[in-house]
């Protein structure tokens, strides 16, 4: 994704118009997150992020580099013409990355 915009508060990515606004948090919330290692994962959030990978094998080292994870090859699955897996981010979000299954 390339960066439209970016000023102390947000930055915008942009890819073919899917745009992700990702806002800071303000230090006096942030000074009360405590980040673990490894994250907890929060998945009891209603909404989860599905990027398009052209591989998830690639993604998950990726992952794994940047302080999350990609579940393993084991926790796979396909439908509707793709194949995914989820993941977590550093701070424990989920997300979900899929790769076209043909």
């Amino acid at each position: 994704m390339a960066v439209v915009h970016e000023d102390k508060d947000h930055v915008v990515l942009d890819q073919e118009g899917f745009q992700v606004v990702i806002h800071g948090i303000p230090k006096k919330i942030s000074a009360q997150i405590q980040i673990t290692e490894p994250p907890q994962v929060r998945e009891e959030t209603p909404i989860k992020l599905c990027l398009p990978v052209t591989s998830i094998g690639h993604a998950r080292t990726k992952a794994a580099e940047l302080g999350g994870k990609v579940s393993p090859e084991g926790k796979e699955w396909e439908a509707r013409g793709f194949r995914a897996c989820d993941g977590y981010d550093p701070e424990g979000n989920v997300f979900q990355v899929r790769e076209n299954a043909g």
